[in-house]
């Protein structure tokens, strides 16, 4: 079951949807092709050909870790982090963006290579640190989530949510943003104008 719109809460809106690398299924896919060659080479030598439908046992193994991948999503709304998987039972996990303290990604040398890492969020919940392995773009998907923390911060003070005292400390947090280019000038003349007046 893919994340839908009807899952959002009333306001929210959808900002990235992510998936795993695709090279979580290297293993069954290599899995496959060196049972079908020894099962092959097995079938014409002994001249018993039908050795070769033994193929489907892991071939089946491979479309369940297909749909195990593709049921596997990573969420990004402007209210929070959402992790949702399960083929036929669904389980999820949501961490609301006022909740994490810190995002951070890691990547190996391979990592880099063929764009896989881990993300990470560390929240202010019993949840302590999640872990999302083997995502694809990990720098786009933590910049993004970096990027919407901030914008939730704004659109809370500007709504009230927060004390005046927090406004210069937020145009720094928004300034910091625009000079890694996490948000474009305009949004941040935008949020900046909207802070001040605040003041």
């Amino acid at each position: 079951m893919s994340f839908t719109k009807d899952q959002l809460l009333t306001g929210e809106s959808l900002i990235v949807l992510a998936r795993q690398h695709p090279f979580v299924l290297a293993w069954p896919v290599v899995l496959n092709i060196l049972t079908l060659a020894i099962l092959a080479g097995i079938a014409f030598a002994s001249q018993v050909y039908w050795l070769i439908a033994l193929d489907v046992i892991p071939l089946i193994y491979l479309i369940w870790e297909y749909l195990e991948w593709h049921s596997r999503e990573y969420v990004l709304t402007d209210r929070r982090v959402v992790r949702q998987e399960g083929v036929f039972s669904i389980s999820s996990l949501d961490a609301p963006l006022d909740k994490i303290n810190n995002v951070f990604h890691q990547q190996t040398f391979m990592g880099r290579l063929f764009k896989y890492g881990e993300v990470g969020l560390e929240t202010a919940s019993e949840q302590g640190t999640t872990r999302f392995d083997f995502l694809s773009h990990p720098v786009d998907f933590k910049n993004a989530i970096v990027r919407q923390r901030e914008m939730y911060k704004v659109d809370a003070l500007t709504a009230g949510k927060f004390p005046q005292q927090s406004i210069p400390q937020l145009i720094e947090e928004l300034s910091s943003l625009r000079d890694r280019n996490i948000i474009t000038e305009s949004e941040f003349q935008e949020k900046k104008r909207a802070l001040l007046e605040k003041m």
